[in-house]
């Protein structure tokens, strides 16, 4: 027997058995001699055989859960995937679906989508906002391919319009297969804020910043605190109310109405949009994997639509703890419904790996 000086000795060494015994473990949704969907044969780019078992792969993992991540490098065809598991669980029929992508994909992922998809309408989401420079475009717009360029072109609504139109009414204003697209660094421009306090004139308060709700000094444990305290800080304060009552939020900032009016399009579908799309694509989905703006947006995009994938061809950033937060971006439900895992080798070779979340909080642990 050989030596074995390191962990890739070992792995070498025993590579034929880890690979049986992974694939005992975690058997693929979707087989090498399994057939495909007939919507395949309807899309207008033919996907390459391993293309096409990744789309199959994740089709059925949605008829059992609501998630799937497909992990593939650079090359691989990762937009033409998303586009045809989409197709795929529709069955060929219309569907709605929902794209965050990086700045400078916008425009690709409408190009590809028009390539890859029949019968299909494309919109972009600029903005949510009232006024702006009437030369930029805003709301939710469409856009169609001329020349292969991407122009703005057609129907012109609002984020606001759609909500009240609901899934069904959208159905019949637009018939056809609708994807909708936007930059995650537009998904999270929000309004601007101020601060909002008072301060004391006269009396014993003379000097101290006040709350507005209360008419009275704003203090820390042992402290009371000053205008230097708020800086570019948001400050809140928990407020009993007189007679032994409950506590209360009381916000000692607001939304500054001299500056831009507009609302982050992310935080206005998951408040108003729960489930409006069939579906959700998250592109490069390690670069939302922090507890920031963005990664808010990755949590709204499990919200918004009844099924949800990411793509990334790098699942794990570096830090283990950005994984749970990729893994589970839907917070404000702490059951896990499953996830699939595709990864598409140099040579074409997909490598299946499937389990269902049993104990949320042993993952939460362990992450």
């Amino acid at each position: 027997m050989s030596s074995l000086s390191n962990l890739n000795d070992y792995w070498r060494l025993h590579s034929d058995e880890l690979a049986e015994r992974i694939l005992a473990s975690y058997p693929p949704l979707h087989g090498l001699d399994d057939a495909l969907s007939p919507a395949l044969s309807q899309m207008l780019r033919t996907p390459y055989p391993a293309q096409s078992l990744a789309i199959m792969g994740v089709a059925k993992r949605w008829q059992i859960s609501r998630s799937a991540h497909v992990v593939a490098e650079c090359g691989a065809g990762k937009t033409l995937i998303a586009l045809g598991m989409m197709f795929a669980h529709a069955q060929g029929g219309p569907f709605s679906g929902i794209v965050m992508a990086p700045p400078h994909l916008v425009e690709k992922w409408a190009r590809e989508t028009f390539l890859t998809l029949p019968r299909v309408r494309v919109f972009l989401i600029d903005d949510m906002r009232n006024g702006g420079d009437p030369r930029q475009p805003h709301g939710v717009n469409e856009v169609r391919l001329r020349r292969g360029e991407i122009v703005r072109e057609g129907l012109h609504t609002t984020l606001a319009d759609l909500r009240m139109l609901g899934p069904k009414g959208w159905r019949k204003v637009c018939p056809e297969s609708s994807i909708f697209i936007f930059g995650r660094e537009r998904a999270k421009l929000g309004y601007f804020w101020k601060h909002v306090y008072l301060k004391a004139r006269a009396g014993k308060h003379l000097g101290l910043v006040l709350n507005p709700d209360t008419s009275k000094p704003i203090s820390t444990d042992d402290e009371f605190l000053d205008v230097r305290d708020f800086d570019k800080k948001r400050l809140h304060e928990l407020v009993e109310r007189d007679k032994g009552g409950t506590a209360y939020y009381s916000a000692l900032w607001q939304a500054d109405r001299n500056k831009i009016q507009r609302m982050a399009p992310a935080d206005f579908m998951g408040r108003y949009m729960p489930e409006w799309f069939d579906y959700a694509i998250a592109d490069e989905v390690h670069q939302l994997a922090g507890d920031t703006a963005q990664g808010n947006a990755l949590g709204v995009l499990a919200r918004v639509a009844k099924k949800v994938a990411g793509l990334t061809g790098t699942l794990l950033s570096g830090y283990a703890d950005d994984l749970y937060n990729t893994l589970f971006p839907r917070r404000c439900q702490p059951h896990g419904a499953g996830r699939v895992y595709l990864g598409l080798g140099r040579q074409g070779t997909l490598y299946p790996r499937v389990w269902r979340d049993r104990d949320h909080r042993a993952h939460q642990d362990r992450r």
